[in-house]
């Protein structure tokens, strides 16, 4: 029982400190940054072609994007070198691929 709880413990820790590491190039658009960093885990909602969120009304804007993208959560890793433009391409191409979650 001990080792399953230090196991789940270790498993929450590496999640949550998950780092990637990737840097676009200065003249990546948004596509191209979140078809590099982001499409291995976020795939189009089925049914719904180039639609790849459902976001809440309140998390539909580039700064919640942003937040997300910078800081990371508990399944997401921190993208630390997306800054700046290209933050705000891949933020706006995300926001664009969104739905409002009903």
């Amino acid at each position: 029982m001990n080792k399953l709880l230090l196991t789940a413990a270790a498993s929450t820790l590496v999640l949550t400190a998950c780092t990637n590491e990737y840097t676009p190039s200065e003249q990546a658009n948004g596509e191209e940054i979140f078809k590099t960093a982001c499409i291995s885990c976020h795939n189009p909602i089925e049914g719904k072609d180039n639609i790849y969120y459902e976001l809440s009304t309140d998390n539909m804007n580039q700064a919640y994007i942003e937040a997300k993208i910078t800081e990371g959560s508990l399944m997401m890793p921190k993208f630390p070198n997306l800054t700046g433009e290209n933050l705000s391409a891949v933020s706006q191409y995300v926001l664009e691929h969104s739905v409002e979650k009903k």
